[in-house]
């Protein structure tokens, strides 16, 4: 009878240690697929981290390219203006209209 008695407490140990290793089996498979994911998921941000990056140089790019534009726009501005009406005759055109201005409230 103790025979009888130890095997049934032999085959209840195997039983648990068995179910054990499938819990152990399915967390093993559910980690696997968890890190399949997240491997994808990384190579997907990085492949969105290169593109940003390319997008951030091209925008660079283009904004230095309005900036150095507007910037000779200013410079050839100020050229047009000089050429108009030099600096020294122009506080005298202002002076002008403000003359004739206050000679027409006389």
């Amino acid at each position: 009878m103790e025979n009888n008695a130890e095997l049934v407490r032999l085959e209840q140990f195997v039983d648990k240690l068995l179910g054990k290793y499938r819990k152990l089996q399915e967390m093993y498979a559910v980690l696997e697929a968890t890190l399949e994911e997240r491997n994808s998921e990384c190579v997907n941000l990085q492949e969105q981290l290169s593109e940003l990056r390319t997008e951030r140089k091209t925008v660079g790019k283009k904004v230095t390219g309005l900036i150095d534009r507007i910037e000779k726009w200013e410079v050839e501005l100020e050229e047009v203006e000089e050429e108009v009406i030099p600096e020294d005759e122009l506080e005298g055109v202002q002076g002008n209209l403000f003359k004739g201005d206050a000679e027409a409230a006389k």
